[in-house]
């Protein structure tokens, strides 16, 4: 039984388990730049997001996630789109230096209507698309970008 502990821990760190393992994944994916079309939102960032998620939600859904506030956005259906680790500003020290200058709404022309960023907190970027109709949806990711496609 003494062999199995030591076993496990040599498979752990063969796997990468419990440290770096001499990767350079940075810890956090800050985002840069945000683009609407009618068609698409792309998300730029520094280095590539670890984790993207999205999914159709509900109105009552739309809510900022540290306030819990209502979000209000254009569309009659809506899609959240997060980001782990994530942020749009970098902390040195006291300083925060913001990495993405742009607005946190922004309009589209159909069948993206509106995007708005819903949640920046605790390593969660979340945005919601506003969308003129229920349409399926696309995620891609190329390097650093992601870029979420309607119809």
């Amino acid at each position: 039984m003494r062999r199995f502990p030591a076993a496990l821990l040599l498979v752990l760190a063969l796997a990468g388990c419990g440290g770096s393992g001499g990767r350079d994944t940075p810890e956090f994916a800050y985002l840069t730049d945000v683009r609407v079309d009618g068609t698409s939102v792309r998300f730029d960032f520094k280095s590539r997001p670890q984790l993207v998620s999205m999914g159709y939600v509900q109105a009552a859904q739309l809510r900022e996630c540290g306030s819990g506030k209502p979000v209000e956005l254009q569309g009659s259906v809506f899609v959240v789109v997060r980001f782990q680790p994530a942020a749009t500003a970098e902390i040195h020290g006291e300083k925060v230096v913001p990495t993405y200058p742009g607005p946190n709404r922004l309009s589209g022309t159909g069948p993206v209507l509106e995007a708005a960023k819903t949640c920046d907190f605790e390593a969660d970027l979340g945005w919601a698309l506003g969308l003129e109709q229920k349409l399926p949806l696309q995620l891609v990711r190329d390097g650093s970008s992601v870029t979420v496609s309607v119809g």
